[in-house]
């Protein structure tokens, strides 16, 4: 087996690996904040956005780290962090220590997912799904892990199932240190520095960090409102799974729809299912008929990531990790402001204007799209004409 191969199955591994214990925090932070340690909804929208900050500010480090070191190795220390921020949580049972875990869990994210997606771009010249590929992998890694970790739950509680998460994401680590060490390559830097870059992607910024907002507070509204309405923890992640387990399957596929239709009716399309479910959560449906719109929401999901993320390759040329980090740091800025906007208005039960809110804005991004893909295209056209011109 070539070395490539070898490293793409080790990222793949590795995210697979990772995103279990990264999903099954989203979900059980709050869960677990509200149930032991007594926090109300602004709160734990606060312990949330704590760790959405710091990631902000870890992020520009971790895309020179990953343009100017070898990026599995970053990726492996990132993993090893989040397994420190694990086990934190695990042993933590006063607010301070909960922010001190979301405080590490802040530095392990964009240390590891900066890294693996910018060897992911290393691959889009013979694959141009290879970001389709590898959401599938990390989807899978968010809902496979689900069962094991509601048993851990039951039978013995938050704690457990925190320390089986800092076993998994330490086994993430050990797969990428095992990985052939790839060589350093000098970057070209794109003419006008990071300022240059930071331009070309201001319009891919501005849609990720808006959409992102609403997106995540669909996300935190959802969960406190199905533990509003008193299911259980396992419950609230059946809810969950079938859009996990779609957002595994449907991203090759759907990559496939991307082609033949081409990106702008594609991206409009997605979005539009987004806005519409979200805007139907806010008629209280039933359980069953928000799984059902859960589905499609993560199928829509599974159709955008990997287009933004070959967006931000495009405009990023061989810089492409400081380019994920530039975009990354758009869209986390966004779920900060989203969660702490949804925490404080869902706080006295008010679900309905949460989820309204958020589809109007969803569909504000849908009307921006056509713009932002024709003029991030533009970028691209002319730095390969120039390439050419240059050689």
């Amino acid at each position: 087996m070539s070395t490539n191969a070898v490293r793409g199955r080790a990222i793949r591994t590795s995210a697979t690996l990772l995103s279990g214990p990264v999903e099954l925090l989203d979900f059980l932070v709050p869960l677990w904040a509200g149930a032991m340690l007594g926090l109300g909804a602004p709160a734990i929208g606060w312990l949330v956005a704590a760790e959405l900050v710091v990631s902000v500010l870890v992020r520009p480090l971790a895309g020179y780290l990953a343009d100017t070191r070898a990026r599995s190795r970053i990726a492996a220390v990132g993993a090893f962090a989040l397994s420190l921020s694990c086990v934190i949580y695990a042993i933590a049972d006063t607010p301070a220590l909960a922010f001190i875990a979301a405080f590490l869990g802040g530095v392990a994210g964009p240390l590891f997912w900066i890294s693996l997606r910018a060897i992911a771009a290393e691959y889009l010249a013979d694959d141009s799904g290879t970001y389709a590929g590898l959401m599938s992998a990390e989807a899978l890694g968010s809902w496979i892990f689900w069962g094991p970790a509601m048993a851990l739950l039951g039978a013995f509680g938050y704690s457990a199932v925190f320390i089986g998460l800092a076993v998994t994401a330490a086994a993430a680590g050990a797969r990428l240190l095992l990985t052939p060490k790839e060589p350093l390559v000098v970057r070209t830097e794109l003419a006008g520095g990071i300022r240059e870059h930071a331009r070309r992607l201001a319009p891919l910024m501005t849609i990720g960090g808006v959409v992102t907002a609403a997106e995540a507070g669909v996300g935190l509204a959802l969960l406190l409102q199905l533990q509003a309405a008193g299911l259980e923890v396992w419950q609230i992640a059946l809810v969950y799974l079938p859009g996990g387990i779609a957002m595994t399957l449907l991203p090759r596929p759907l990559h496939g729809l991307v082609e033949r239709w081409g990106r702008k009716p594609a991206y409009i399309a997605a979005s539009l299912a987004t806005a519409v479910s979200t805007a139907t959560l806010a008629l209280s449906p039933p359980v069953i008929l928000i799984a059902a719109l859960w589905i499609i929401m993560s199928a829509s999901l599974a159709l955008l990531y990997p287009l933004q993320k070959t967006l931000v390759s495009e405009a990023s040329g061989d810089r492409v990790a400081r380019g994920m980090s530039l975009q990354a740091n758009a869209d986390t800025i966004g779920a900060a402001v989203g969660v702490v906007t949804v925490g404080a208005i869902v706080a006295d039960g008010q679900w309905a204007p949460a989820f309204v809110t958020c589809a109007v804005v969803i569909l504000g991004g849908a009307a921006l799209a056509p713009w932002v893909i024709d003029r991030i295209g533009k970028e691209y056209r002319d730095e390969q004409r120039g390439a050419a011109r240059g050689r």
